[in-house]
């Protein structure tokens, strides 16, 4: 394990030993970040599920995880209803099925990784979730976390403003998400800056655009399948 995620780690601990115990969710942006953790048991006796989803691209509902989302989400991604059931939605059991007291939420600082956060975060006040809602934000080059508790109540509205209709925000969100959402709404937008850049280096061989895609736009957070589907589109 890398140390340094140990170390942040043990001072989570330190600070809040009680999200280590049995009645605490621990929600993770990705299978390879879960597959840490629960290894690991890094939060000790707590719960551990992945949120294996995109929610930055692609068509989404107004009502979270149930079946006009599924077949929307999967339809967008290309795959079947049953390969996106058994991707997304049976590894986040923890989330439907049991009771916590506190729901911990890691998420990065990217705009990939914050849309992911409001559709968890709008799926909490859907569900009328009653607990304390942490988020651990960090940076995907340096496992620094930073902690806040966050209070439910405008990521519903948020979440169909945004990623439902695509339209300007009109609530208040933390800063982060806010630049998030702001880089979001121009990625809609035909004329945006991944594009422009993949029109203006289309000399390139596929591979090397993109490798400086990943280079150039950290602040995305999108991985292989997202700039090669713009790279197919222009080129």
């Amino acid at each position: 394990m890398n140390m340094s995620r140990e170390t942040e780690i043990e001072q989570l601990k330190n600070r809040r030993r009680e999200l280590f115990d049995q009645n605490v969710l621990n929600i993770l942006n990705g299978q390879v970040m879960y597959e840490e953790f629960k290894n690991n048991k890094l939060m000790g006796d707590a719960d551990y599920a992945p949120f294996n989803e995109a929610m930055c691209v692609n068509a989404t509902t107004a009502s979270i995880f149930d079946y006009a989302f599924i077949q929307t989400r999967a339809a967008g991604h290309g795959e079947s209803e049953e390969s996106y059931r058994n991707k997304v939605i049976t590894p986040l059991n923890h989330l439907f099925e049991k009771s916590y007291d506190y729901i911990v939420l890691w998420f990065g600082e990217d705009m990939f990784c914050q849309m992911n956060l409001l559709t968890i975060l709008a799926y909490l006040e859907q569900s009328q979730y009653k607990g304390q809602v942490f988020l651990n934000s960090f940076r995907e080059d340096e496992f620094k976390v930073s902690q806040t508790e966050l209070t439910l109540g405008n990521y519903g509205s948020v979440y169909k403003e945004v990623l439902v209709h695509h339209m300007k925000l009109t609530k208040e969100v933390p800063r982060v998400m806010y630049q998030a959402i702001e880089l979001f709404l121009e990625m809609q937008t035909e004329n945006n800056r991944v594009r422009k850049y993949i029109i203006n280096h289309k000399h390139l061989p596929s591979t090397e655009l993109l490798k400086r895609l990943f280079e150039v736009f950290p602040a995305l957070g999108y991985g292989d399948s997202q700039y090669l589907k713009f790279i197919d589109q222009i080129l």
